[in-house]
């Protein structure tokens, strides 16, 4: 198991469309991830998991994987909520082998 607690710091937070490209990269991965916000948590392969969690910005999330590729997912979706859920970003994760 991995896990790492960091700040999220888009002005949007997680909002739907971040979330939307967190599960699609989340579901390149085998492993489980999941997103903790204080004590809820939620699959991020799950959009309306994601959003039940109404992360905002200055938000401290957990994000929690669990699996064979655990390490990379972990990796993965850490760069793309670091890069203000860029687009250009999560296609890029997603078309990596």
């Amino acid at each position: 198991m991995q896990s790492l607690q960091m700040k999220v710091e888009n002005s949007q937070g997680i909002s739907s469309r971040g979330a939307a490209l967190l599960v699609q990269v989340a579901s390149k991965f085998k492993s489980m991830i999941l997103i903790e916000k204080e004590e809820k948590r939620a699959n991020a392969k799950s959009i309306m998991g994601l959003m039940s969690l109404m992360v905002n910005c200055g938000d401290d999330i957990t994000i929690i994987t669990e699996g064979e590729d655990e390490k990379e997912a972990l990796d993965a979706v850490v760069k793309l909520i670091n890069s203000d859920f860029s687009e250009e970003v999560a296609k890029e994760i997603t078309q990596e082998k």
